[in-house]
């Protein structure tokens, strides 16, 4: 009689225990759930607020409506995890290449003519930046202060190197490789050095 008790106790504490066990499984799965509902839900949201902002609706939009869109999307942002984040980071490097080859495509398919001014337009800014940064620099030294580094490194690591593989696509690439060899060749017209887009220089 004692022995059944003791048995009965037994599987009573075990049907607990395993009750629990299943509970503490079926609470963290919902808690999971929830949180890549929540992930899902703001990477969404995120792309919704992006695309907002690049509509012609955009335009028509008031300086509070677009304040307050930015900081939902500062807001979103915060919450996500590091995963979420590399993908945001991600879908946004793609977005911007594909516009770069949008751009790249629309100079390259140019009638000469209007070739070479856009290719001046490109070599004008370059030139504007690199002299700006020669006259900060100038302004630095006579200061005594430390120069900071272009765009804060010099040039590109294999690992920067290895980055832009991993985000462009070979077209991309063969699209900027001709874009860069025809505006040195302008440069060389305008008796200017090469460009090279990869120098700390």
């Amino acid at each position: 009689m004692e022995t059944q008790t003791t048995n009965s106790i037994s599987k009573s504490r075990s049907r607990i225990i395993a009750g629990l066990l299943l509970l503490i499984l079926l609470l963290y799965f919902c808690y999971s759930a929830t949180k890549w509902y929540w992930q899902r839900s703001a990477l969404n949201e995120i792309a919704t607020i992006q695309e907002a902002f690049q509509g012609e609706k955009a335009r028509e939009w008031s300086k509070e409506e677009k304040k307050s869109s930015y900081e939902r999307m500062q807001y979103l942002e915060k919450g996500l995890n590091k995963e979420s984040k590399k993908e945001l980071t991600d879908r946004n490097s793609r977005a911007g290449l594909k516009k770069l080859e949008v751009e790249f495509d629309r100079i390259l398919h140019l009638e000469q003519k209007d070739k070479v001014i856009e290719l001046d337009k490109w070599i004008d800014r370059e030139e504007k930046s690199k002299q700006d940064r020669e006259n900060q620099q100038a302004l630095l030294r006579k200061q005594g202060k430390t120069i900071p580094p272009k765009n804060g490194g010099g040039p590109l690591s294999n690992q920067d190197l290895s980055n832009l593989l991993d985000v462009t696509t070979p077209e991309l690439r063969a699209k900027f490789h001709q874009l860069v060899k025809e505006i040195n060749q302008r440069r060389q017209g305008r008796k200017l050095p090469p460009w090279n887009p990869f120098s700390s220089e």
